[in-house]
C-alpha cells in the first residue's frame, strides 16, 4: 500500500498572502453560486451574481495576478462540464464545449480584467446555452427516482439492444409498476421513449457525419433503413435525408461545438 509522505509536502510555500487569498475565497463562492444556479437553471441569477461579483470586489480583481484570472476561467469551464455531466445527458456537448475552451483560453488570455468578465459572462452564457427542455428529466427532484433510473440507462446504452422489460430487470424494478409510472410521468412508454431517444440520437450523425442511413441504421439497432426512417417519421415529420439536407449548412466543419460569436472579439 502506498501512503503519502506529507513530510515532503512544502506547504508553507503554497501559502497564500492576504491579498491572494480574498480572490481566490470571493471567487470560490461566486463559483459555487454559478454552479447552484447552473442546477437550478437560472441564467438571469447567475447572470446578476457575476455582475454583482464585479461591482463588489473589482479591486480583488484589479489586483489578481494574470495567472490567477486565467486559472479562475480554466475553474469555472471544468465546473460546468462536471456538473453538466453530473446533471445532464448530452455529455459529448459539455466535453466538446469544454474542450474548445481550453484551446482558445491560452496562457495569454485574458489580457485584463474588463477582458476577464467578459470571457466570464461568455462562459456563463455558453454552458446555459446547453441546457435543454430534455434535460430537465435528469433531477430525481422533478421525477420519480425508479422513470430516472430508467432514463438513465437508456441514454447510456442507445448503441445497445434494449428491451424495457430487460431494463426493469436489470435496475431491480417491477416492470407492471414502473411501465406504468413512466407512462403517467413521461406521458409515453418506455419503449417509445427509447425510440424517441434514437431518433435524437441519430440526428447528431446525420448533421455531425457521412454514414450512410444503413450505417446509422445499423449502430442503433433498427431492424433495416426502412425501419429507421419509419420511426425518425414518427418523431420528426421529416424523413433523415430531408433532414440531413436541410440542416447541412448548420453542420460543424470539426464535428466540435462551438462557443459564441462574441468570442471571435475578445
Amino acid at each position: 500500500m502506498f501512503y503519502y509522505d506529507y513530510d515532503q509536502l512544502n506547504f508553507a510555500q503554497h501559502k497564500l498572502d492576504s491579498k491572494k487569498s480574498n480572490y481566490l475565497l470571493r471567487f470560490s463562492f461566486l463559483e459555487y453560486s454559478l454552479i447552484f444556479n447552473f442546477e437550478k437553471r437560472e441564467p438571469a441569477r447567475a447572470k446578476r451574481e457575476v455582475a454583482s461579483f464585479f461591482e463588489r470586489h473589482s479591486d480583488l480583481v484589479a489586483e489578481a495576478t494574470h495567472e490567477e484570472l486565467h486559472r479562475s476561467l480554466i475553474n469555472i469551464v471544468s465546473d460546468f462540464t462536471m456538473t453538466g455531466l453530473s446533471n445532464h445527458f448530452n455529455a459529448t456537448n459539455f466535453v466538446q464545449l469544454r474542450e474548445a475552451y481550453f484551446d482558445w483560453l491560452t496562457p495569454e488570455k485574458p489580457e485584463n480584467t474588463e477582458i476577464f468578465r467578459k470571457i466570464l459572462e461568455l462562459i456563463c452564457k455558453d454552458f446555459f446555452n446547453l441546457q435543454t427542455p430534455e434535460d430537465e428529466i435528469t433531477s430525481t427532484d422533478t421525477v420519480p427516482k425508479q422513470v430516472y433510473q430508467i432514463t438513465y440507462y437508456v441514454n447510456m446504452h442507445l448503441y445497445d439492444k434494449m428491451q424495457p422489460i430487460r431494463i426493469a430487470e436489470y435496475l431491480n424494478l417491477s416492470y407492471q409498476y414502473v411501465s406504468r409510472l413512466f407512462t403517467h410521468t413521461m406521458g409515453m412508454s418506455i419503449q417509445s421513449y427509447i425510440d424517441k431517444q434514437r431518433v435524437d440520437e441519430s440526428k447528431k450523425l446525420l448533421l455531425h457525419t457521412d454514414l450512410p442511413l444503413s450505417e446509422i441504421a445499423r449502430m442503433l439497432n433498427y431492424y433495416d433503413s426502412s425501419n429507421y426512417i419509419k420511426h425518425f417519421k414518427k418523431f420528426s415529420d421529416t424523413t433523415p435525408k430531408q433532414y440531413r439536407l436541410h440542416n447541412q449548412r448548420k453542420r460543424s466543419h470539426s464535428d466540435q461545438v462551438t462557443f459564441s460569436k462574441e468570442s471571435q472579439i475578445l
